[in-house]
């Protein structure tokens, strides 16, 4: 991460006003420290997309705050070293950061980092932190350096055993590095058992040893406290990892009864029917084990259709592949070719002009030899010409072929999707129709149900025992009625809002994919129509090149 014995002292930026994140901020850099040749010329024809950027270094800008760095949401690598920051935020909107560098500024809390999840390096060298925290979910990071910072505290580091893929670590020239009875890598080098690195320096097994030895008593403590967390994180990254797969199905929260249970939370009426005790909640649990039916239906089938569609996606793609595999073999026979013709052109033209030089070649009138010379350079110049048009066309036609036939390919390909989601979603609502039939039968016994339990309990005097809610009823009987229609609405509310979620999300991910794949088409194609063009305009260059100091004596 670039670390180095420069103090934090920033006056060399004296001369510098503050430095504010802004668009304008951001192209500089991004232009400065864009690719070369080839690629930074392709990069300059194109308009510049911030979100597009992958990479950028923000060092030496006097910068005060992190702030406006959400218009770079596929932003992978990100460096604000040597800067005056002093806070840890603003970084929710980069998921897909990988390395993040904010070391030589003045930060002093590790804080704000959690919705990094794909974070793999992390720098923080050189700052004003006073202890390790607020990283234990990062659970991808692999390089981790707070060293010369404050920290005067092993309190914390024992989160870092939940980074199972951390290898290095650096906490050197910290306070806590300093305690020679208790060797901060002797006591990594037990606490982390996964870590390979400390101080960019293998640890060797008899380190380890020695710290298991010097340091029992605290790894003792400290695995007595994790084992429960240790349990609580394995269920809830099994509940993550379920929910995106099941996601990915359109079916989360539909696999158990969680849908059944979210219809009579925030219901009144339901609860005030359902308080007669038994007989009404044999009756929940009846529907509540109907309903469990259908969902699991749902859940199934989601499961199901997702393998169908993520299969049709891999038979798809390896399509893809190989058609492009056909029309990158194709024209590199073509290039080969053209290479080998211009070689030899190339170096007739280049012969031909030596033959030239030292001839009066502005004479009105040219001896034999002269003229030959000169007519045979015509003739290879005319040759290289028609050696480019033929080449462009033919590069060009390959390419068109290629994207016309995935044009084809992709239209074919959403509607062998759209069908496959549609006939999924046909299932589905088969399913919430008789979900909400089982609702409607539930809702009807309820009220009978009811009915009965305050008819009788107003015939045998017991009255004053109805629930507080039903007691209207015995002045108008509607009153059971409203209740129950009130529940089944709110109930069919919550039914249609799960049923239209699954065909709403079901329909925007086939337009999603469709779009994706139209729109990286499109960008692929305009790529090698400007590779193609590049190249062989190079090559033009070259060859005319060559010929400039007879040019004007040449055939236009």
């Amino acid at each position: 991460m670039g670390e180095t014995n420069l103090s934090t002292d920033t006056s060399f930026n004296k001369e510098l006003e503050p430095g504010v994140i802004s668009n304008e901020m951001l192209t500089k850099a991004i232009l400065e420290q864009g690719h070369k040749g080839e690629a930074g010329r392709l990069a300059q024809l194109n308009q510049l997309h911030l979100e597009t950027v992958t990479v950028i270094r923000l060092e030496f800008q006097n910068i005060l705050k992190i702030d406006h760095l959400w218009v770079m949401k596929n932003l992978e690598v990100l460096s604000l070293s040597f800067n005056k920051i002093d806070k840890i935020e603003n970084l929710s909107h980069l998921p897909k950061l990988k390395e993040l560098n904010l070391s030589f500024n003045f930060i002093e809390k590790m804080e704000n980092l959690e919705k990094l999840e794909n974070l793999r390096i992390l720098s923080l060298y050189g700052n004003r932190i006073t202890r390790v925290e607020n990283v234990d979910k990062l659970e991808r990071l692999v390089i981790l350096s707070v060293g010369r910072n404050n920290i005067n505290t092993l309190d914390g580091l024992e989160r870092l055993r939940f980074l199972k893929d951390l290898r290095s670590l650096n906490l050197a020239e910290n306070p806590i590095a300093q305690d020679q009875d208790k060797p901060l890598r002797l006591y990594l080098a037990t606490l982390l058992p996964h870590l390979k690195y400390y101080e960019y320096v293998l640890i060797r097994p008899a380190e380890r040893d020695a710290g298991k030895d010097k340091f029992q008593r605290e790894l003792i403590d400290i695995l007595e406290h994790e084992r429960i967390e240790i349990i609580e994180r394995t269920k809830a990254a099994k509940e993550r990892d379920d929910e995106i797969r099941l996601s990915k199905s359109f079916v989360e929260h539909l696999n158990g009864h969680q849908l059944f249970e979210s219809l009579f939370q925030g219901d009144p009426e339901g609860a005030a029917l359902l308080s007669i005790g038994a007989e009404a909640v044999d009756l929940k649990n009846d529907y509540r084990n109907e309903a469990y039916s259908f969902t699991q239906n749902i859940y199934k089938m989601g499961l199901e259709q997702q393998e169908k569609r993520q299969a049709e996606i891999e038979l798809y793609s390896r399509c893809i592949r190989d058609e492009r595999k056909k029309a990158q073999l194709q024209g590199q026979i073509i290039i080969k070719n053209f290479l080998e013709s211009y070689k030899s052109l190339y170096k007739l033209a280049k012969d031909i002009v030596g033959a030239l030089k030292g001839r009066d070649l502005n004479s009105k009138a040219y001896n034999a030899e002269t003229e030959k010379l000169l007519d045979e350079l015509n003739l290879c110049k005319s040759g290289f010409n028609s050696l480019f048009e033929d080449t462009w066309h033919t590069l060009m036609g390959f390419e068109m072929q290629l994207f016309e036939r995935t044009e084809e390919g992709n239209s074919t390909f959403e509607n062998t999707i759209k069908e496959m989601t549609n006939e999924f979603i046909e299932m589905a609502q088969g399913q919430f129709v008789l979900l909400r039939e089982a609702e409607i039968n539930f809702s009807d016994a309820l009220v009978d149900t009811v009915q009965q339990f305050v008819t009788f309990k107003a015939a045998s005097g017991q009255a004053d025992q109805l629930p507080d809610a039903l007691k209207e009823s015995l002045d108008d009987k509607d009153v059971i009625s409203n209740m129950a229609a009130g529940m089944r609405d709110q109930h069919m509310q919550q039914i249609d809002a799960r049923e239209d979620k699954l065909i709403t999300r079901s329909r925007n991910w086939v337009k999603e994919l469709c779009d994706d794949l139209q729109n990286s088409e499109i960008k692929r194609n305009r790529a090698k129509v400007l590779e193609i063009t590049y190249f062989l305009d190079q090559h033009r260059q070259s060859f005319m090149s060559a010929l400039d100091e007879v040019a004007n004596k040449l055939e236009v």
